[in-house]
């Protein structure tokens, strides 16, 4: 080997003795790390690696999210959707501010699928205890059920921890479906979801019908009368109309009317309702109805008129009280009639030796126009005294009391 020969080679052994001792050679990238699924849960997975050689941490991306940190080897996956595929990637981190080591690249996707959710068994529903207005559907506990919704028709959901619930208030003879499913506790919610729903259907029972009440009339008077009818087996209370007006409710077997047109005629309809302990084996009666016409009017007496106190000037005319009556109108020679309370009536300021026609009927009260009409008129003719001469100085020897004189 000539002299310049090995001059290099001798150059080229310390240059690359240079450049393996000097740490600015350049950084070296980590191992790629190898995750494996450890389990898979409903919304979660766990994954384990072994450890890389100088790396710091791990960084996990599962689908393309946010990435996650690992400090040891193995990460638990939370939030996951049951039955679901997933990507997850993975590299080792360098530490920070290493000169020697880059993180690793990612490792080759792994795919995996998160556990589905059982479905708890369905409910196999029994019909017992059947009534007119109702029924009960039981069955048996399922296994890791917390309770259970359950509808009725087209009745809104309920639920109940029991495995049995009664439906009332339907209608008789009358056939329902009924649906029953089981809802997990809170506890097996992650492994498990609501059952199908277990499906039946039942029929009410029949009812026996009220007999119709047997209506008759009493009382009737001239603004109203009562109604009434045997008690009939098993009603609890009788709902009624006046004129096909609204339905009322009584609980006694009559019912009274009041306030009516005298001279009017009324229907009035009747049904018995069963109590509500027999609500569930007995239905309503039909209708039962009744004309009942209210009576005339009573015409009040027409007053007895009597002349008192003539005088040349003036008279009075008075009557006895009729019954019924709340004042009368009284007319003189025609003129306008004039109401008095009280059962006289006196004028004044008349013509002497004159008659006058005094006419006076009765008017029955406020309250009692319901039951009374104006009297006929009664007519009293009067004529008034001659009155005294000039000279006269007060009276006739008749009008004296004569007294003997001894």
């Amino acid at each position: 080997m000539n002299r310049i020969c090995f001059a290099t080679l001798i150059a080229l052994t310390a240059f690359t003795a240079v450049i393996a001792c000097n740490p600015d050679a350049g950084p070296t990238k980590l191992a790629v790390p190898a995750p494996v699924l450890a389990s898979a849960g409903t919304d979660n997975a766990t994954f384990m690696w072994e450890a890389v050689k100088n790396a710091d941490s791990y960084q996990v991306v599962v689908n393309d999210g946010a990435p996650l940190a690992a400090s040891g080897v193995s990460i638990t996956i939370q939030n996951l959707t049951p039955s679901t595929t997933y990507t997850l990637k993975m590299k080792a981190l360098a530490p920070e501010g290493s000169k020697e080591w880059l993180d690793s690249d990612y490792c080759d996707p792994v795919i995996f699928t998160t556990a589905g959710k059982k479905k708890l068994a369905t409910p196999v529903l029994t019909v017992s205890d059947v009534v007119s207005g109702g029924f009960t559907i039981s069955w048996k506990a399922i296994k890791n059920a917390a309770y259970y919704v359950y509808k009725v028709g087209d009745a809104a959901e309920q639920s109940t921890t029991d495995t049995r619930f009664t439906a009332d208030g339907l209608t008789h003879s009358t056939t329902y479906s009924v649906k029953v499913k089981a809802v997990p506790s809170e506890a097996m919610a992650e492994v498990a979801t609501d059952s199908d729903w277990g499906e039946t259907s039942a029929t009410t029972a029949g009812v026996t019908t009220l007999d119709a009440p047997v209506l008759s009339s009493s009382a009737i008077h001239t603004n109203g009368f009562t109604v009434s009818w045997p008690a009939v087996p098993n009603a609890g209370k009788y709902n009624y109309k006046l004129d096909g007006g609204a339905e009322m409710t009584v609980l006694d077997p009559s019912v009274s009317f009041n306030s009516l047109a005298a001279l009017s005629n009324h229907t009035v309809e009747v049904r018995s309702v069963p109590s509500d302990a027999n609500i569930n084996n007995y239905a309503p009666s039909a209708w039962s109805s009744i004309q009942v016409r209210t009576l005339d009017l009573v015409t009040l007496d027409a007053p007895v008129l009597k002349a008192e106190n003539v005088q040349a000037a003036e008279f009075t005319v008075s009557w006895p009280a009729v019954t019924g009556a709340g004042g009368y109108m009284c007319s003189l020679n025609g003129a306008a009639y004039t109401l008095v309370t009280g059962t006289f009536v006196k004028y004044e300021g008349l013509t002497a030796e004159t008659t006058y026609n005094v006419k006076v009927y009765a008017v029955p009260t406020e309250a009692g126009k319901a039951t009374y009409r104006d009297s006929a008129v009664s007519s009293k003719d009067v004529t008034t005294k001659q009155a005294p001469s000039d000279d006269d100085k007060g009276g006739s020897l008749g009008d004296f009391n004569e007294q003997p004189i001894f």
